[in-house]
């Protein structure tokens, strides 16, 4: 069985790290090491509930598993589980529907939040991400509403801001987060059996999660029938 590091070990990489000999510095260097231990431990038990609750096991399931209660569950490992980043997410097989260019919209969202210093991944970053591409039936669906991506995309880069500097580990936020689960219930709705940017869309217009989209008069409906229409053109020109 492997072991984790122990005292020895870690003192190596404390001494390794600290760039002076005195003693109090290498407190303060080895304040930082037990921040990252613990950040790598709150991935670990998040990324694990990932893979239950893909299995189907509930918020109720893991308490009922644990001896403890739904609430009390999601408060033990709820902050752990908004932890993970675009990378744990893909590792554990929660894109894997996704397409290509939704996986791409992930990346560039990731990309976004880091160049305007985000302590998080935000809805915004993923709006970002979907505007990049025009060639998409997300940006095709706003299109047909009367919006203009592009003056959309220039609104939305000027309503961020700059935060103090991104984590290394760089988390998805829980809007972002809800946006994505809400992007999974569109599918379903849709009865598709992928995630593509217009599902992604249509996720952050069911949680409303960007006001700026309705001020623009993106809608839900409006949207999902954008979608239906691009999506059946696309299928009578392959059966044609």
């Amino acid at each position: 069985m492997p072991e984790l590091p122990d005292l020895t070990a870690l003192l190596s990489i404390v001494e390794e790290r600290s760039e002076a000999a005195d003693p109090l510095s290498r407190l303060t260097v080895a304040e930082g090491v037990l921040s990252e231990l613990e950040g790598v431990g709150d991935r670990l038990l998040g990324y694990l509930v990932e893979l239950a609750r893909a299995e189907g096991c509930s918020w109720s399931d893991i308490g009922d598993h644990l001896g403890i209660s739904r609430q009390a569950a999601q408060q033990r490992y709820g902050r752990r589980w908004s932890s993970l980043t675009v990378a744990d997410l893909a590792q554990s097989g929660a894109f894997d529907r996704y397409t290509g260019r939704a996986k791409q919209t992930l990346e560039r969202a990731e990309a976004h939040a880091r160049r305007r210093g985000a302590t998080a991944v935000g809805a915004d970053h993923l709006l970002l991400g979907i505007l990049d591409d025009p060639q998409t039936l997300a940006v095709r669906a706003i299109a047909a509403q009367g919006a203009d991506p592009a003056a959309l995309r220039a609104d939305l880069e000027q309503q961020l801001t700059e935060g103090p500097g991104s984590p290394a580990t760089l988390p998805i936020g829980a809007d972002a987060r809800r946006a994505l689960q809400a992007a999974l219930v569109e599918t379903a709705e849709l009865r598709h059996n992928y995630v593509g940017t217009e599902h992604m869309l249509l996720g952050l217009l069911r949680e409303k999660s960007i006001g700026l989209l309705r001020e623009r008069g993106v809608m839900l409906e409006p949207t999902r029938a954008a979608v239906r229409s691009a999506l059946e053109a696309i299928l009578r020109a392959r059966e044609g």
